[in-house]
This record gives structure tokens, sequence and C-alpha cells, in this order.
């Protein structure tokens, strides 16, 4: 068996970071620009309140406005929510930037800020909600609301709940699973 001298250690672990580094780096640009495209596309409104009514500065709104600036998104600090910040997950991003392309409108109403349950991946900047697609509030006969959910499961998300889920009858909770590194 072979092994590594210390200097060829340190130079295999230093190439290591440097990878890792600029890996962040670009998914730290990528979410910046995404976010960038969102808070200017037409179809995408992303609510300056709370549902609650609450103005927190962890507003969806607030959420793309942080993350299109490179900062991480800040949490609410009420009812089950840690405060704090947070990453917004670039999947996610992605997909709602394809969404709207693909010619989807809808109303952000929640993404890492807001009230949830405790472990809700909106407080790891997995998860959005919406209550409006395409011009309509979402209910149990919406009219475009199962497209919307499985062109979401199709871009990668993982958990929906919505009409017909408890807590969930006007609107859409739509979030990604952890990304296991």
């Amino acid at each position: 068996m072979r092994f590594l001298s210390v200097s060829s250690l340190i130079l295999v672990l230093s190439q290591l970071l440097l990878l890792a580094s600029a890996q962040a780096q670009n998914e730290s640009w990528e979410r910046a620009r995404l976010a960038s495209e969102l808070l200017s596309h037409p179809r995408v409104d992303a609510l300056d309140f709370q549902i609650s009514g609450r103005r927190d500065a962890a507003t969806a709104q607030d959420n793309l406005e942080q993350a299109s600036r490179g900062m991480m998104a800040r949490r609410s600090h009420y009812g089950r929510a840690p405060g704090g910040w947070t990453h917004l997950d670039v999947r996610m991003l992605r997909a709602l930037l394809t969404l709207a392309n693909e010619g989807y409108s809808f109303r952000l109403t929640s993404i890492a800020g807001g009230s949830h349950s405790s472990k809700s991946r909106h407080y790891s900047g997995l998860a959005f909600d919406v209550d409006r697609v395409n011009g309509h509030r979402v209910h149990s006969r919406h009219p475009s609301a199962r497209r919307f959910i499985a062109r979401c499961q199709q871009l990668g998300a993982t958990q929906v709940f919505g009409p017909g889920t408890r807590g969930h009858s006007s609107h859409l909770h739509i979030a990604w699973s952890p990304v296991t590194r």
C-alpha cells in the first residue's frame, strides 16, 4: 500500500478546496442571476407582505431582492418561524423561471419567510407558495393548477401540497428535497 507524502496530501486538499470554492461561487452567481430575472419577469408577482399581514423584510419580494444581491434570504421571526437567514435553492429558482418562461403566471406568497410548520422546507430555502396561477386564485377546481403542479414535479419538486391537503386549501406549496453532498 502506498501513502501520499504530507506535501502531496496538502496539495490535493488545497486543490479540492479551490474546486469547492469555485463551485460555490458559480452557484452564488447563478442564484443572483435567477433571482434578478424573476424580479423583472412580467409573469412573476412576488408579494411584499406576508399573508399574515406582517411586513418583516422576509417577504417573497424581499427574499428575491436579497438573493439578487448575492445575500442569503431572511427568514421571518414570528409564530413557528426560526428567524435567521438561508440560501435560496438554485434548483427551485431555476424551476420558477422556467415556469414563467413557459407561460405560467403566478403570485409568490412565500419563499423563506412566513410562519409554517416547524420542519417546513421554506426555512431551508427549498420551498415556495403561490396563491394565484394564470390569473386565478388557487382552489380545488383551479383550471390549470394540476398542470402547474405536474410541471413543478417534472422540474424536480418532491413535495407538493394544495387544495385537499390540510392547511393548503387556497395555495400551492411546492418544495425540493435537501441536497446531499
